[in-house]
């Protein structure tokens, strides 16, 4: 067993291609989580508008992975930031978060995979002060270390990743060929995701913005896998609830040599995000069965045509601006009218900003907040 030690680079990390793991234990889990993740993929085409899935779901996994790093921000600041382009510095930080994400997606529906110049793209959003792979060197004593700060003050260094640029390299490279090459490599698809994202966390090839990259390459290996028509199966919620057994099994499997419970949290982090995606899906299309209904609209003042646009428009983004209903040819005052009437039955609420005012569908966002979940 190779010693380890968290003070000194560990140059010996075992390439994952040489990794000696025992799926036997793992492949009933491995199988519920690959139904679960089908079974979303399969619900999205239900939804008559995927894309508020996508965006409002990317928006909302940025913030829950940033707020994995202490970048903490609001809905309201985030979204306001998207309407008016005027963030907070920490909304801009998470913001850039979905950029990284829609950079990676690009990137592998174009070719099909992603590769490690690719990865360095999705880092870069979250990494501006010192993108790239990580170059420092040794000499000048400016080592990239991880460490816990106790109460009493005091520093603890509990990891020092990988020392050098050419290892840093071949680490990566050989990840990619473990994940991609199912010949040679040949475990279930889901466990090969699941160590990758073990392995790339050791790997730390980037001063910042790991944590927050490797949660990225999960969804789209899984997209990548054929599991996911698109980017749609985020588990930093998860890992937020479960904040301190994922930083231990980090640790641990270093120590130990034995990959599998990293393996089985990873996996179980996908089967209950999908299952819970899977319910939000649900749930969308009840909201908008209700409030999209003939028997409901003719209840309301206005003309039934109109009023079935403005639901449309409502339900296709989270926060909603009276230009968003003129663009559809609705007079400003009658699309005035028809949001206040959806803020009295109390599906939006309406705040004023600035000279405008913005409408949030409440009812649709409490379905993605991910701060209801890690009170719970």
């Amino acid at each position: 067993m190779i010693m380890f030690d968290p003070q000194t680079p560990y140059n010996d990390l075992p390439l994952i291609t040489t990794l000696d793991v025992d799926t036997a234990g793992l492949s009933k889990l491995a199988e519920d989580t690959r139904v679960a993740i089908e079974i979303l993929n399969y619900s999205v085409k239900t939804l008559p508008n995927p894309n508020i899935l996508l965006d409002t779901l990317a928006l909302q996994e940025a913030r829950a992975s940033s707020n994995i790093e202490n970048i903490v921000t609001t809905n309201d600041d985030l979204y306001r930031g998207i309407v008016f382009d005027d963030f907070t510095a920490e909304a801009k930080e998470v913001s850039r978060y979905k950029d990284a994400l829609f950079t990676g997606y690009t990137r592998m529906m174009d070719k099909g995979l992603i590769s490690l110049s690719d990865i360095e793209a999705i880092n870069e959003p979250v990494n501006q002060k010192k993108p790239g792979i990580r170059t420092n060197l040794m000499n000048f004593n400016d080592l990239t270390q991880i460490a816990n700060r106790k109460p009493t003050g005091k520093v603890e260094v509990i990891y020092t990743p990988p020392h050098g640029v050419d290892l840093l390299y071949k680490l990566l490279i050989d990840m990619l060929d473990f994940v991609y090459d199912d010949d040679t490599y040949d475990l279930h698809p889901l466990i090969k995701i699941a160590l990758a994202h073990y392995q790339f966390e050791s790997i730390h090839p980037f001063r910042d913005g790991n944590g927050r990259t490797g949660r990225i390459l999960n969804v789209l290996f899984l997209c990548h896998k054929g599991y996911l028509n698109a980017p749609i199966l985020y588990a930093s919620s998860y890992i937020i609830r479960n904040k301190n057994q994922y930083y231990d099994l980090l640790q641990t499997c270093k120590e130990t040599e034995r990959y599998e419970p990293i393996i089985e949290f990873m996996l179980r982090s996908f089967k209950e995000t999908a299952e819970h995606t899977l319910r939000i899906v649900e749930s969308i299309c009840s909201l908008l069965a209700q409030y999209s209904d003939e028997k409901y609209l003719i209840t309301m003042k206005g003309q039934l045509e109109p009023l079935k646009n403005t639901v449309n428009v409502i339900f296709k983004k989270v926060y909603v601006r009276i230009a968003d209903l003129v663009d559809l040819g609705i007079h400003r005052q009658t699309a005035a009218d028809y949001l206040d009437q959806f803020v009295d039955r109390e599906l939006l609420s309406k705040d004023r900003v600035g000279r405008e005012n913005i409408y949030k569908n409440i009812k649709l966002l409490k379905l993605f907040d991910y701060d209801s979940e890690v009170t719970k």
